[in-house]
C-alpha cells in the first residue's frame, strides 16, 4: 500500500507536469483561430445533462452509420469547450475485452485533449506510454511511468480531474463479449456517482440491451441527421470542381432523393435509416462522380444531361444502399434489375385504370420479379422517375471494375432514346406523360400531344415495345378527347408495330421484360396489342433466324474463326444472356465443319464453349443448344485419330473435355427445370 502511495504520488506529480506542458502546447496551437460552431439540435439536452446534478449516464441512440460520433467531435465537443469548462474526451469500446484497457483509453484520450497534436489516443496502449515518457524525458529519471500506468488498473481514474470532465464511450454495443455487462456497469457507474464525471453513452439504439437503460442510463435522445447539413459537410470536402458545383447547385435534387416520402409508413422508416447512413452516402456520391466525369468532363450540362443525371443518380443512390445490405445483390446476383423496365402502373395512376375498364386487384408477379418490383417501388415510384438500369455502373459500384467510358455514354444515349443529342419526339411525349403528369397540360396542349403520339405511333417512331404499350394506355384510356374510335387506335398502333418489331433484336433480355410487364396491359384493346406483339415476334423471329442460320452455317464450314469471333461478347466483364442460335445449326454440318477445323480455329472454339456456358450464369438460356454439343462430339467419334496431327492434339485433349463439361452445365439446367 505503501509503494502505491509513493507511487502515485509521484505518478500525480508527472501528471500535473505533462498536463501544463501539453496544455501550453495546445494554448500555442489555438493562438489566433477563432472557433466557430454552429448549433447543434442536441446541444441543450447534452448542455442540461452538464449543468444538472445526475447519477447515471446519458444516453445518445441513433443508426449506424447516421453521423452520431461525428457529431460529437465536429459539434458538441467545441460547443462544450467554447461554452463551459468542462474538457469532453471520446473512447471507442470497439472489441474491447478489459476494463483497465478501458481505463488507459480515458486517461491518453484525456491527454489528447489538451495536447492536440499529441495523439496519444492513436496507438497502443504499451506505445502510449512511451510517448508519454519520452515527451518529458526528466521524468524518467524518478520515475518508470510504463510500469506504473500499466499495472495501475482502474486507478488510474484518480489521477485525473472529474467534476470538469465529460467521457463519451462510443460503440458500446460493439464492445467484447469478454466484458461482463455487470463489470462494465459497475466502471460506470463508479464514473458518474462517486467521481462525478458525466459520462455520455453513444449507442445503436436497435443494438443497445435494455438492462444497461434500466441501470445505468438516466435520459435517452435520439439523434436524428439533418440531411441538408450532412450533404454540405460531404460536398464541402470536394475540391473545386464541375463536379462539386452540380452537387452545390443541385442540392435540393440531392435531398429531395434522400426524403422518405411514400404513403407506405413501413416503407419510410426503411428508407429513413438507408439514407441516414453517411458512409452510404458517400460511397454513392462517389461512385456517381465517375459517371459525371464520363458524361460532362469540363463541359457546360444541357438540359438533356441535366435528366440523365438525375435518372443515373438515383440508380447509383439505390443500388449503393441495396448492395452495403448483407446477403442482396452482387455482381453475379442482379435479382432481375438488369431485367425490370416502367410502366404507366409505377408512376401512381391507380384511379386511371378505370379508363381503360380494367380490373383495380394489383397483379401479383412470380417471386422472381419481387425483389426487383420492390426495388423500382422503393427507390423510382416515388420520385415518378423512369426506371432505367445502367449496367456499367451497376458493375463498378458491385466490384469496382473500371467503366468501359465510350460503352457508358453509348448505352445512355441509348436508354434516353437520344439520336443526334435530341431526345426521340415520341418518347417525350410519352415521358413527359409518365413522369411529369398530364395534368400539367392544358386541354388543348394534351389533345395536341395524344395525336402526335398516335402519329408517332403509327409511323413505328417508338424504340421498345412497351413503350407501345405505354401510348397505347393514353390513347385508349383518352380516345374521346381526339375523337377516334378505340378500334382504330388499335390498328394504327399495330400498324406501327409491323414497321417496328422487324427491327428489333429479341435477345433474352428484351423477351424476359415484354414477359414481365405484359400482364399489366388487361383492357381488351391492350390485350389486343400483346397478342399482335406476340404474334409478329414468332413470325419475325422465324425469318431473322432462317437469315442469321444461313451465315452462321457457311461461317462454321468455311472459316472457324470467324464463327468464334462473331459470337464473342463484346465486353467480358459486362454481359448479356445470348440469344439461343447453335442448335438450329444442321447436324451435318457440325460434323463436316469440326472435321475440317485447324488448330487455331479448333483452340477458338473451346473458348468460346467456355465463355457462352461455363464462365456466366446465363447458360440455363442456352439449354436447347445441347443438341450443337452432342453434334460436336459425334463429329468428333468420327475422325480418325491413329493419324497425329496438331489439330487430333487440340480435338482430343482441348475441344473434347470442354465440350464434356459444357453438356454437364446445361443437363443441370435441364435438370433444374423437370424438378
Amino acid at each position: 500500500m505503501g509503494n502505491w502511495c509513493l507511487c502515485n504520488a509521484l505518478l500525480t506529480n508527472s501528471m500535473k507536469f505533462l498536463l501544463n506542458f501539453f496544455i501550453k502546447k495546445r494554448m500555442k496551437d489555438m493562438v489566433n483561430n477563432n472557433l466557430e460552431v454552429s448549433d447543434s439540435q442536441i446541444k441543450e439536452p447534452i448542455f442540461n445533462h452538464l449543468t444538472m446534478k445526475t447519477t447515471g449516464a446519458l444516453l445518445l441512440t441513433g443508426d449506424w452509420g447516421s453521423g452520431k460520433t461525428y457529431h460529437i467531435k465536429n459539434k458538441i465537443f467545441p460547443l462544450v469547450e467554447k461554452e463551459t469548462e468542462f474538457t469532453p474526451i471520446i473512447v471507442s469500446l470497439y472489441g474491447e475485452a478489459d476494463r483497465n484497457i478501458i481505463a488507459q483509453k480515458v486517461l491518453f484520450s484525456y491527454f489528447d485533449s489538451k495536447g492536440k497534436n499529441v495523439n496519444l489516443g492513436t496507438g497502443t496502449i504499451a506505445n502510449n506510454v512511451k510517448n508519454l515518457a519520452n515527451a518529458v524525458p526528466i521524468i524518467k529519471k524518478f520515475v518508470d511511468i510504463e510500469k506504473l500506468i500499466l499495472g495501475a488498473g482502474e486507478n488510474i481514474f484518480k489521477l485525473i480531474p472529474h467534476d470538469k470532465l465529460l467521457i463519451c464511450f462510443d460503440d458500446i454495443e460493439r464492445m467484447s463479449d469478454k466484458i461482463n455487462i455487470d463489470d462494465f456497469l459497475g466502471l460506470i457507474n463508479d464514473l458518474t456517482e462517486n467521481k462525478g464525471c458525466k459520462v455520455l453513452l453513444i449507442a445503436n439504439k436497435a443494438k443497445i440491451e435494455d438492462g444497461i437503460k434500466e441501470k445505468t442510463i438516466e435520459k435517452t435522445i435520439h439523434f436524428t441527421p439533418n440531411l441538408s447539413e450532412i450533404f454540405d459537410n460531404i460536398v464541402s470536402d470536394y475540391p473545386d470542381s464541375p463536379f462539386k458545383s452540380y452537387l452545390t447547385n443541385n442540392k435540393d435534387l440531392f435531398v429531395k432523393t434522400l426524403t422518405p416520402n411514400s404513403e407506405d409508413a413501413e416503407l419510410n422508416k426503411e428508407l429513413k435509416i438507408a439514407f441516414s447512413n453517411i458512409r452510404t452516402l458517400k460511397f454513392a456520391l462517389e461512385h456517381f462522380k465517375v459517371a459525371f466525369e464520363i458524361l460532362i468532363g469540363n463541359a457546360e450540362i444541357t438540359p438533356l444531361q441535366k435528366t440523365q443525371l438525375k435518372n443515373i443518380w438515383i440508380f447509383t443512390l439505390s443500388i449503393s444502399i441495396e448492395f452495403r445490405k448483407p446477403n442482396t445483390i452482387t455482381l453475379e446476383e442482379k435479382k432481375e434489375l438488369d431485367n425490370q423496365t416502367s410502366t404507366f402502373s409505377d408512376f401512381g395512376f391507380q384511379d386511371f385504370k378505370s379508363f381503360l375498364h380494367e380490373s383495380k386487384e394489383e397483379t401479383v408477379k412470380e417471386d422472381k420479379w419481387a425483389y426487383s418490383e420492390d426495388f423500382k417501388k422503393k427507390y423510382y415510384n416515388r420520385l415518378s422517375e423512369q426506371y432505367i438500369y445502367h449496367e456499367e455502373l451497376y458493375v463498378l459500384i458491385t466490384s469496382s471494375k473500371k467503366i468501359n467510358e465510350n460503352q457508358f455514354k453509348q448505352n445512355v444515349e441509348d436508354s434516353f432514346k437520344v439520336t443526334e443529342g435530341k431526345i426521340n419526339p415520341a418518347h417525350q411525349i410519352l415521358s413527359s406523360f409518365l413522369q411529369n403528369g398530364i395534368w400539367e397540360y392544358s386541354n388543348e396542349d394534351f389533345a395536341i400531344a395524344l395525336n402526335r403520339l398516335l402519329e408517332y405511333c403509327e409511323k413505328g417512331e417508338l424504340e421498345d415495345v412497351v413503350s407501345y404499350l405505354n401510348a397505347g394506355v393514353y390513347l385508349l384510356g383518352f380516345n374521346e378527347i381526339i375523337a377516334i374510335e378505340k378500334d382504330i387506335i388499335t390498328e394504327k398502333i399495330k400498324t406501327g408495330l409491323d414497321l417496328f418489331l422487324p427491327k428489333v433484336d429479341f435477345n433474352a433480355f428484351v423477351k424476359t421484360q415484354f414477359e414481365m410487364v405484359q400482364g399489366e396491359f388487361k383492357s381488351e384493346h391492350l390485350k389486343l396489342l400483346v397478342d399482335h406483339i406476340k404474334q409478329k415476334t414468332k413470325e419475325t423471329e422465324k425469318i431473322k433466324a432462317q437469315e442469321e442460320i444461313d451465315d452462321v452455317q457457311d461461317l462454321f464450314q468455311t472459316d472457324l474463326s470467324a464463327f468464334v469471333k462473331e459470337f464473342l461478347p463484346a465486353n467480358l466483364n459486362i454481359r448479356s444472356p445470348d440469344k439461343p442460335l447453335f442448335h438450329n445449326i444442321e447436324t451435318e454440318v457440325v460434323k463436316n465443319g469440326i472435321k475440317n477445323a485447324q488448330s487455331k480455329g479448333i483452340v477458338e472454339l473451346s473458348s468460346l464453349l467456355k465463355i457462352r456456358y461455363l464462365d456466366v450464369s446465363f447458360s440455363e438460356y442456352l439449354t436447347d443448344e445441347i443438341k450443337f454439343l452432342n453434334d460436336l462430339e459425334s463429329g468428333i467419334a468420327e475422325i480418325d485419330f491413329e493419324q497425329k496431327t496438331l489439330s487430333n492434339h487440340f480435338l482430343l485433349n482441348d475441344l473434347k473435355p470442354r465440350i464434356t463439361e459444357a453438356k454437364q452445365k446445361l443437363q443441370g439446367h435441364i435438370d433444374h427445370k423437370n424438378t
